[in-house]
């Protein structure tokens, strides 16, 4: 099974979309590691949180009640190494686009956080794709 991995840099506070839409509805992925870093590992404000959603307008706030949201990270630096937290919905599948923002820690910084993801492609049938658009949008949802 081929992996993809997703791989760069999210400016605190903003919205960075990672295009997995390939077009197809019976084809997508499932996220099986997601990390996040601060840029300067040796700054003890250096404290970074991220979120993975499937939904541009999904807080960045850790919601777990929040359907949208499917993957919660962070790292936190002070006289230690890097203290790692992730944490996957194990029980999604990404078929449009996936989207990461992030925190930082330090209110008096604004800073670009690195991340990681990796992912493996999921074929689905035409059943399970119906189910996992539906389970895509937050059930108090709107929109």
């Amino acid at each position: 099974m081929k992996r993809r991995t997703l791989r760069g840099q999210v400016q605190e506070g903003q919205v960075k979309r990672l295009v997995v839409d390939d077009g197809r509805l019976n084809h997508g992925y499932r996220v099986v590691s997601f990390h996040v870093a601060p840029r300067n590992p040796s700054d003890s404000a250096g404290d970074v949180y991220g979120t993975l959603s499937l939904d541009y307008d999904s807080p960045a706030l850790w919601e777990f009640g929040d359907n949208r949201q499917i993957g919660w990270a962070a790292a936190q630096v002070d006289q230690r190494p890097l203290a790692p937290f992730s944490l996957i919905d194990p029980d999604h599948v990404v078929i449009m686009d996936l989207y990461i923002q992030g925190l930082v820690g330090s209110t008096t910084t604004t800073d670009l956080i690195n991340y990681l993801i990796v992912l493996e492609p999921v074929e689905l049938t035409d059943d399970e794709a119906i189910m996992t658009l539906i389970k895509e949008r937050s059930q108090d949802d709107l929109r």
